[in-house]
Order: structure tokens, then sequence, then C-alpha cells
């Protein structure tokens, strides 16, 4: 009886052991601060995602800042048992430091949209590149999407009646992520002979847009097209156009919340999106990477599309806006799990099929 007790505990342990290895705890790093509106959004969807799976997240924030960032991330390394992954963005300035740490630590780990370049780039080079535990970035086009909004914006504004386009652009910080959005814009309106009055930064703020936004109408009184960076900072120019007896057009990025109901009121009429499931598709990807899917051992890069949202295709779209919907999108079937000769095919339109179903 006892030998049999012995071997049921035993049994019992080997399988405990086995389980405990199969729970995979994943890292999520927040460059912002919590409750930022498109931030709390990547990583809620991020946090629906892994309950799914089953995945333990552990969330830290880098207080936008890559000092705070990097700080936080070596004292969550310090103190807490390593993770099996880690999800981050890279910091301009801060991407080499970031690495080196992770490389130190062996931990595998997937960068989120491409916000390194120039010198900086060349010296942290490609994913695997110098840094092995470095598995790729998750990213998307901010070159077309701001092309694609610039457009969409330009269509709206003739269709109001505007024989002459007049745009200004407000963009967000000086680096690589706003200045490409911004570049993809200026493609669009050179290729139909449009000149752009106007580019200012206002640092993802709306406040600072609100403020410049007057200045630049005051400057411009004809600008009937105000294209940005962020849906807040949209937000902001709208606030600061209310007196305006210009009929002006205005866009931005990110699906925030009040974007839905902006652009079903007239107020706001485009806004491109769909990079709030980011950290749900590096996820998914790691998940799959840690279960021998080979993307990542093939790739170093996951590019998707971003798609915009106007009046016209608001409703396909308007249940995401609310966080209780976030758990009903079907991640699993996004898994590539078993499946080894797939490929990833991430983009807004799996949101609408996760509706239809």
């Amino acid at each position: 009886m006892i030998k049999k007790v012995l071997i049921g505990l035993v049994l019992w342990m080997v399988c405990f052991s086995v389980n405990a290895k199969q729970s995979l705890n994943i890292l999520f790093v927040n460059p912002s601060v919590p409750g930022e509106p498109f931030w709390q959004r990547v990583q809620g969807i991020t946090e629906a995602a892994a309950d799914q799976f089953d995945i333990r997240l552990d969330v830290i924030y880098g207080e936008g800042n890559r000092i705070i960032q990097l700080a936080e991330l070596k004292k969550y390394l310090s103190y807490r048992a390593t993770p099996d992954y880690v999800i981050l963005i890279n910091y301009p300035g801060g991407a080499e430091e970031s690495l080196k740490l992770l490389e130190k630590y062996g931990i595998n780990h997937i960068t989120l949209e491409e916000t390194i370049s120039g010198p900086e780039r060349l010296a942290i080079g490609n994913p695997k590149e110098h840094y092995k535990y470095w598995l790729g970035e998750v990213h998307h086009d901010n070159d077309q999407a701001g092309y694609d909004l610039a457009k969409k914006l330009y269509q709206q504004a003739k269709t109001n009646g505007h024989e002459t386009i007049y745009p200004i652009a407000i963009n967000g910080h000086y680096g690589t992520e706003s200045d490409i959005r911004s570049n993809g814009a200026k493609r669009f309106f050179d290729e139909v002979g449009v000149v752009v009055q106007q580019t200012v930064y206002a640092g993802w703020s709306k406040e600072q847009t609100l403020d410049k936004t007057k200045k630049l109408l005051h400057r411009y009184p004809k600008t009937n097209l105000i294209w940005c960076a962020s849906d807040l900072m949209a937000m902001g120019a709208i606030t600061a156009a209310a007196s305006s007896t210009s009929q002006i057009v205005f866009g931005g990025f990110d699906w925030l919340s009040d974007t839905f109901e902006l652009i079903e009121h007239n107020e706001m009429h485009a806004s491109v999106g769909g990079h709030f499931m980011m950290g749900a598709w590096a996820l998914i990807s790691v998940y799959d990477h840690y279960y021998g899917h080979p993307f990542w051992k093939d790739n170093t890069e996951l590019a998707f599309d971003l798609s915009v949202i106007t009046k016209e295709n608001l409703a396909d779209y308007y249940w995401i806006k609310s966080a209780k919907n976030w758990q009903s999108i079907d991640y699993k079937a996004m898994s590539l799990r078993g499946k080894p000769k797939e490929q990833y095919h991430f983009s807004p339109e799996l949101l609408r099929k996760s509706l239809q179903k």
C-alpha cells in the first residue's frame, strides 16, 4: 500500500513538473504610463489574449521615458523570476542598452514597431544579427498608413466642395515613428500637387496640439484639412478649430474609444488603426515559438497592415471600442501552433471575422 502511495506521489510530482514547465511566462513592457488611452488598449488586449492561452503576463511601465523604462526592466529582472519572453518597444537612444540587458539574461524577446533608424540602427543591426535572443520585430507600415490617412482626408475635403486643399500636419515627436507617418502624408500630397502649409511637432499631446493649432489657423486661415499623427492630437485640433468658420476635415491614428463617436457625428473624418493588436499578435507568435513553430527561426520581422475607419465602414469596427468585447476576439484561431508550414496574416480584417463568429 505504501509502495502504491509513493508511486502515485512520484507520478503526481512528474505531472506537476511537466505542467509547471508548460506554464508560459511573458513580460510586457508598456512604454507609457498606466491609463494612457492607446497603450492601455494595447495592454488590455494583450492581457485578454494571454488569458485565452493561459499565459502568465506581467506588466511594467516605461512612463514615456527610455531611462525609466530601462531602470524598470533592470529592477524587474533583478528581483523577479526570469520570464520566458519579453515584449517591448526599443526606445530611440536606449535600444542598445535594453538589447544588451536581455542578451545578458538570455531572454528571447520581440520588439514592437520599427522605432530605430540612422546610426543607432546600424549599431544594433537587425534581429539576430548582433543579439541572438532578439527574435524579431512586429510592426506595421507607418509610411503607407500616413499616405492612406492623407488620401481619405483629401477625398473628404473634395466631397465637402473644396476645390483647393490647404493642409497642415501635426506630428508627434522628433522621431522615426511620427516622421515616417508624416512623410507618407507628404508623399500623397506631392502626388496630387498639394503643398502642406506647415508641419509642426506636438509631442503626442492634446494640449500642445490645441495651442499650436490655434496659432496655425491664425497664420493659415484658408486651412481646410488637418492631418494628425494621433487621434488624441486630432481631438486637440478639433477643439482649437471649434470657432473657425472653415469646414475643416480632421484625421489621426489609434482608433481611440472617443474616436468612434467623433466619426459617427462627423467631427472627425478618418482614423488609421489596428495596431493596438500588436501586443496580442506578438504574444501569439511567441506562444507558437515556445511550442516549436519555425516562424521566428526563419524570419526577423512580422509586418501587418493597418486600416482606415471612416463613417462608411465604422459599423464594422465599432464593437472593438468597448473593453468588455476584447475577450470575445478568438485569439486562439490566430495561432499557428501545430501548423509549421503556415504563415501569419495579421490585419484588422481579423477583427471583423471575430465579430462575425
